[in-house]
């Protein structure tokens, strides 16, 4: 790698990590997660009350207190505003960059460049990239757990108190921001040391120090946990110290899905690198059993993807902090590459291009036709990703190889304008604030209105609400009617109905405000 290359890779991260942050301005937050989250900070800072987090005026038991910390920290410094939250995930995203370059360096340090290319290759694997600015707790987890690594790889290399001091804090840190769910991200890795460590482990020494760090670990999340458990009252402390552990990992019926349910999603997990022939040419000559850094990400890799594929509860977000192993097991290989032939180089420049085709072609796919945002597609975003693939195979007549840092600035590129064009085209159905402030005029007014179904804290942000929104289940409606006839009724339904007071699309669903008097049209899902 020449020196111009070697400045490229080290700081050319970081006008595309900028990139991909600048779409947060081109998005409302997206509900029902990032307005429930954002609902929960904003309770949190009416209240004053940074131990037990509220939504809609009930505890809220199912998130840790960090991210949300992390918002009043911004807005006690800019005052409340909804750009602050916006920069928590792109700045949690910066860390995992970073932190997976140390980490690279330490697994490989003969080898600079594996380090220069893994945060390129983690930024570009689509999994990541799609949630790296978003307003949820893994890119955020995904930090403490690269930070735990980073511990666990100071132990094996003799500084064993500043690793079992980092192990310590990851584990403490990752239980406030997801619960603890980070030790499944973490010791398996630990446990399975004799696999990938370059030299023989003392057992009592490394299982003695890992029960030290994990009981340091467990006692930073306790030092927030048993005064919340106190302040909260009794069905709050058995819900974060108990349910919401082993409930979610053993008996939840939240997210059930099938042990293979991950499978089929892992080639557009790990896009574009699982479709790039180079790595898999790299790939048969490494040598595994000789790279004990290698081992490790694998390790990593596979034992996560298969514990994650064992637990019932599953979302493609929850295996966002195994990517970076992923990202520096792919560094790694390429580092080695002969040089590449040029169909295998072309073929994702065709893939880019299929997308774009796929893209402009959108309204016309069967099944995807019928939603109601992709009637309302025109050309342009196809025709923008096939503009990227142009390039990107002018850039491989021009140089015969297809540059790592060339892939990672098209996907970003590519997904950043996605954004764009899918929330001019769906953005109505994404933007609540307009409702929020329907609601707030209510309040204001001291109009009667009621929430029919289950509420998840949409409005409460958006509209800054300072009194909870009163929520009925429909069973009810009739006797709140009977008492509040000059009253409005609001539900989130399946099919647009023919009459209402105010109405707007809610993803595929629609938001509908209604008349008292209208209440028997009300169905709510």
């Amino acid at each position: 790698m020449t020196i111009p290359d070697k400045l490229i890779y080290r700081w050319g991260i970081l006008p595309l990590w900028l990139l991909l942050t600048a779409s947060v301005y081109f998005r409302s937050p997206i509900p029902i997660d990032e307005t429930r989250y954002l609902s929960v900070a904003w309770e949190m800072w009416l209240r004053g009350d940074f131990l037990v987090p509220y939504l809609n005026g009930q505890t809220y038991s199912h998130k840790p207190p960090l991210l949300f910390w992390l918002i009043q920290a911004g807005w006690g410094v800019f005052g409340v505003n909804a750009w602050w939250p916006s920069l928590v995930g792109p700045l949690a995203a910066l860390a995992n960059l970073l932190l997976t370059r140390k980490l690279a360096e330490k697994l490989w340090p003969e080898q600079a460049v594996a380090a220069l290319l893994a945060p390129w290759i983690l930024i570009a694997t689509l999994l990541w990239t799609l949630f790296a600015a978003s307003i949820m707790f893994d890119v955020l987890l995904t930090s403490w757990v690269l930070l735990g690594m980073l511990g666990v790889l100071e132990v094996v290399q003799g500084e064993e108190r500043k690793g079992w001091i980092l192990v310590a804090a990851a584990l403490g840190l990752g239980i406030l921001s997801k619960g603890p769910v980070v030790f499944l991200h973490l010791i398996p890795t630990v446990v399975l040391v004799v696999v990938w460590a370059p030299r023989p482990i003392v057992f009592s020494r490394w299982f003695g120090g890992l029960l030290i760090a994990a009981l340091i670990g467990a006692a930073i999340a306790l030092a927030w946990a048993i005064p919340a458990a106190m302040a909260g009252g009794e069905e709050y402390a058995n819900a974060i110290l108990w349910h919401q552990t082993a409930d979610r990992a053993v008996s939840t019926k939240i997210h059930t899905r099938s042990v293979f349910w991950y499978l089929p999603f892992l080639p557009m997990f790990l896009f574009p690198w699982l479709f790039w022939p180079r790595f898999w040419g790299s790939l048969r000559g490494s040598r595994f059993f000789s790279d004990c850094g290698l081992r490790f990400c694998l390790v990593w890799l596979a034992s996560t993807f298969v514990v994650f594929s064992l637990l019932p509860s599953k979302q493609i977000h929850y295996l966002i902090p195994m990517l970076p192993a992923f990202a520096l097991l792919v560094a790694r290989v390429v580092v080695n590459a002969h040089k590449p032939k040029l169909a295998g180089e072309c073929l994702l420049p065709l893939l880019f291009g299929a997308t774009g085709m796929f893209l402009v072609c959108l309204p016309k796919v069967p099944g995807l036709s019928k939603l109601n945002w992709v009637q309302t597609v025109q050309p342009a975003w196809g025709l923008s990703v096939l503009a990227i693939a142009i390039m990107l195979a002018l850039l491989v007549w021009i140089k015969r190889k297809l540059p790592v840092a060339a892939i990672s600035t098209a996907l970003v590129a590519a997904i950043f304008v996605g954004f764009i064009f899918f929330f001019r085209y769906a953005g109505p159905a994404y933007d609540l604030a307009p409702a929020a402030m329907q609601v707030k005029s209510f309040t204001e007014q001291h109009i009667p209105h009621v929430y029919v179904g289950n509420y998840q804290g949409q409005f409460n942000f958006l509209g800054r609400l300072t009194q909870p929104l009163p929520v009925l289940p429909a069973e009810r409606l009739a006797d709140w009617v009977a008492q509040h006839a000059d009253g409005y009724l609001i539900s989130l339904e399946k099919n647009k109905p023919s009459d209402a007071v105010y109405l707007q699309p809610h993803r595929e669903y629609w938001l509908v405000f209604r008349r008292a008097g209208q209440a028997a049209e009300v169905k709510p899902l």
